[in-house]
């Protein structure tokens, strides 16, 4: 709910979208902290976090822009996660975020992954952009913690192609193993070559284990669409292909969820200023290796411990190790050391064009409607006239049935032998009216658009008015007079009544619902 909302409904007091945005900011600087005030007091957290966690990471980049000292960069990796790492599978996976707080900038993460799938945080950075500068800063101190380019060359990379991300790795450590976000190469690859044949074939190629199969589904996409075909024969194989992946990793993962998990669980700790934001991420802290059916079989006809060839990484005591260590908590803000540094000033504001975004950009094949789609109160759209899923009131098949206007069915009185209806075997003109007669024919009006009566003609009574006085008539006469008006124009109740079964115009209905009575 919106905070105007809940002011309206709680005080009845109306306040602006500005006032309502400047209160929220006044109570999460309340909450939360100033976001420029932490960012002077960054080089005492850093030294709280060394003090709390000996044998930790933590540097502090600054410039010096006209006598003042500007925030650039900021990297933690704790010594829980360093020994942490050292027991888990050898992957890491790494992904940047944007910041949503005031000054903006890039969250940069390392993920590694343990024996029994869960995610482990290795390291993390604060840094102003996303380039290949940053990426190798952040990179060079990250292999530098994990022990140095001898256990960096024997990990494996993941990542979702950031901007110059492969070039600072290849830099760092040549010929190092890195694998692509499958799902990130098909939203690219989706761009220039949507289908869902082409997604089907894409996929299994991709998942295939061995050469073959990898060859037998492109041929398949070459059949189909020979660009696309060239658009991933393009594409190195070890770097999205099964077929192609070592038994290095000892994962057979395809796609880069460790670290979109862990940007998930920050959403909304992204929002914060610096210090808060760095506490709450310090808080949250084959080819699969797994012998297959096959080997299983084999192993035990040959009765050897099918134990002996599974990886340490998967065993109980490695994983108890990975979590032996303790990431130790630190004072709170209000009671940091004051250290010898001089005060450091935020960053320069990039003020981009157009509203800030606080969402990350949706693919277009995210944003298909289907089935499974909920609204903001957790159940699926209907349609407000029949309540059906699939469509809305614009578009009900029932709706155009409903818009029509149906003659409302005739319930007036049974006409007596001595007033018949308009259907008879017979039909003779019928005696002259008596003035008084007359006078009660013209109190229910004339029917529209029907010829005037002579004197020696009576029209017959509507079945849907109030019945009428009317004089005897003779014996002979069991029939309407043959230029009456139809049963469905003759009108016998009150003035300013709509005749039965006639369809107004929109417009005439429209000025009738204004004045709230019915042209006649």
């Amino acid at each position: 709910m919106d905070i105007r909302d809940k002011v309206s409904r709680k005080w009845n007091v109306c306040i602006s979208r500005n006032m309502a945005f400047r209160a929220k900011a006044i109570a999460r600087d309340a909450v939360d902290g100033s976001f420029s005030e932490q960012y002077r007091r960054i080089y005492d957290y850093a030294h709280e976090l060394l003090r709390g966690n000996p044998g930790s990471t933590v540097k502090v980049k600054v410039e010096n822009i006209d006598g003042e000292v500007i925030f650039s960069r900021f990297y933690a990796c704790l010594k829980a996660c360093k020994d942490s790492f050292a027991a888990c599978r050898p992957i890491i996976g790494v992904d940047d975020c944007f910041l949503k707080g005031k000054y903006g900038g890039e969250l940069l993460t390392a993920v590694g992954r343990d024996g029994n799938d869960q995610i482990l945080p290795i390291a993390y950075a604060v840094v102003e952009v996303e380039n290949k500068d940053s990426w190798r800063w952040f990179m060079e101190l990250l292999i530098n913690d994990l022990g140095g380019d001898t256990v960096g060359a024997s990990c494996t990379f993941i990542s979702d192609q950031q901007k110059g991300l492969f070039q600072a790795i290849q830099e760092l450590l040549p010929g190092v193993d890195q694998g692509y976000c499958v799902r990130h190469l098909y939203a690219n690859f989706r761009k220039q070559f949507p289908g869902k044949n082409l997604k089907r074939l894409m996929w299994l190629a991709a998942y295939s284990t061995y050469p073959q199969g990898w060859e037998k589904e492109m041929l398949k996409i070459k059949e189909l669409n020979e660009d696309a075909f060239k658009y991933l024969i393009a594409i190195p194989l070890r770097f999205w292909s099964r077929s192609r992946f070592t038994i290095r990793p000892q994962c057979d993962t395809m796609v880069n969820n460790m670290c979109e998990s862990f940007n998930s669980v920050l959403l909304q700790t992204r929002t914060k200023p610096i210090i808060s934001m760095l506490e709450d991420i310090r808080g949250k802290w084959s080819v699969s290796g797994i012998p297959c059916c096959h080997a299983l079989c084999a192993i035990k006809f040959l009765n050897i411990n099918a134990e002996d060839f599974i990886p340490d990484c998967f065993k109980k005591c490695t994983y108890e190790q990975t979590y032996a260590s303790i990431v130790y908590p630190i004072n709170c803000e209000q009671v940091l050391e004051v250290t010898s540094y001089l005060d450091v000033m935020p960053p320069k504001k990039r003020i981009l064009p157009g509203r800030p975004k606080k969402k990350r950009r949706l693919e277009p094949w995210e944003l298909k409607k289907d089935d499974t789609q909920m609204s903001n109160g957790g159940f699926r759209k209907r349609c407000s006239v029949c309540r059906e899923l699939g469509h809305n009131r614009n578009y009900c098949p029932i709706r155009p049935q409903q818009t029509k206007s149906q003659p409302a069915p005739q319930s007036g009185p049974t006409p007596s032998p001595s007033q018949p209806g308009p259907t008879g075997a017979s039909s003779q003109s019928a005696p002259p009216q008596s003035a008084s007669s007359q006078s009660a024919a013209s109190q229910s009006g004339p029917a529209k658009d029907a010829p005037p009566q002579s004197a020696s003609s009576n029209s017959a009574p509507s079945k849907s008015g109030p019945a009428t006085i009317a004089p005897p008539k003779s014996a002979s006469s069991h029939s309407a007079p043959p230029h009456s008006a139809p049963p469905s124009q003759q009108t016998t109740g009150p003035p300013n009544t709509r005749p039965t079964g006639a369809v107004q115009p929109m417009r005439t209905k429209l000025k009738a619902r204004r004045r709230r009575v019915w042209k006649p």
